[in-house]
């Protein structure tokens, strides 16, 4: 019977277990420590001596940021304002790039601008501390300002027919398994 907790530890406050419930869900728990901790909630079948899994949310469900404006205006420089839930983000940083390349790169102000010299550019990334990466590819190359809403960060793991190993009582993922540092690279069963 595959139903039950399994865990795995990392080491320097890493961890991770997984909860195979008898109803065919799962319960997915990480901890990071200062990096973060999630809980991902899914489906599970077992296939070919594999337990598939996949969570309820898929990432391209997921929203990283909100597009507010973007404008022509006759200002000679670029405009790019940052707001999150709460108003204006003071120092997020703030890079145009033009085919991959890092073009200019400037910090949003406290009011949550950032101003540019005008340049040839065809993205905006954008980037602070527990927010979404924004990456915007550019839809009209005159435009000169920009409004963007940054989402908080998902402490989240997608799982999309993830497929882990069972071995008596444990079981093998890829992602834990390709650490070739850890003694232990599987979830042992525990409850």
């Amino acid at each position: 019977m595959i139903y039950g907790k399994y865990v795995w530890d990392g080491g320097y406050d890493v961890y991770e277990s997984i909860q195979i419930k008898s109803d065919s869900t799962f319960e997915f728990n990480w901890h990071a420590g200062l990096a973060g901790e999630g809980i991902t909630l899914g489906k599970w079948k077992v296939n070919n001596g594999n337990l598939v899994l996949n969570s309820f949310n898929q990432s391209s469900n997921t929203l990283n940021f909100v597009v507010l404006n973007e404008l022509v205006n006759s200002k000679d420089f670029i405009e790019v304002k940052i707001v999150d839930q709460y108003g204006p983000v003071f120092g997020a940083n703030c890079e145009l790039l033009f085919k991959g390349n890092n073009v200019a790169f400037s910090t949003s102000n406290s009011d949550g601008i950032v101003m540019i010299s005008k340049q040839k550019f065809d993205t905006i990334k954008i980037t602070f501390i527990g927010k979404q990466e924004i990456i915007y590819l550019l839809k009209y190359k005159d435009f000169n300002f920009f409004e963007f809403e940054m989402l908080d960060k998902v402490d989240y793991l997608f799982f999309n027919n993830e497929k882990w190993k069972i071995k008596k009582n444990r079981l093998y993922s890829k992602r834990v398994k390709s650490i070739k540092s850890l003694e232990k690279n599987y979830y042992e069963k525990v409850e």
